[in-house]
């Protein structure tokens, strides 16, 4: 499914999402770049075994999230501020290949004096996921072409 799509599927509600094959396609345009995750995981999720992803976030609560087994957008909303010592970042996934056609939610929880995150994750397909954390590393997200954003090794 298009990004396109499932942005309107999103946004026009409920019947929308159980008729998305036939809804009409909304334009939602990605913002500006804004920063990056590079996150390695120290306690994965059994089934997405990523150590490493990176997130790419854009000012109007886009994100981009690519690693070795996903790949897809999402929105998101900072609780607090990516320079505040403790700060909270929630997403919820748009439909995508990665989630078995539906959405996900994570909510994670960034420490900038340890760089540590801790991350709690809820999904259609998987009601019981257990906690997770790794490591993190901020950097500024030059991603402009945010559609040509593929998969690499930091």
């Amino acid at each position: 499914m298009k990004l396109r799509s499932m942005l309107a599927a999103v946004a026009t509600g409920f019947s929308a999402i159980t008729h998305a094959a036939t809804a009409t396609p909304i334009t939602v345009a990605v913002g500006a770049p804004t920063m990056v995750h590079h996150l390695k995981y120290q306690v994965m999720y059994s089934e997405k075994p990523f150590e490493l992803a990176t997130i790419y976030y854009y000012d109007n609560g886009i994100y981009k999230i690519v690693s070795p087994g996903e790949d897809h957008y999402g929105v998101y909303v900072i609780e607090g501020q990516s320079t505040d010592e403790v700060y909270k970042i929630s997403y919820i996934s748009l439909p995508s290949e990665d989630w078995a056609g539906n959405v996900a939610r994570h909510d994670l929880t960034f420490d900038n004096q340890t760089q540590v995150f801790t991350q709690q994750a809820l999904a259609h397909s998987d009601q019981g996921i257990p906690p997770q954390h790794g490591s993190f590393v901020q950097a500024a997200n030059t991603a402009t072409d945010h559609a040509g954003v593929r998969w690499q090794q930091p």
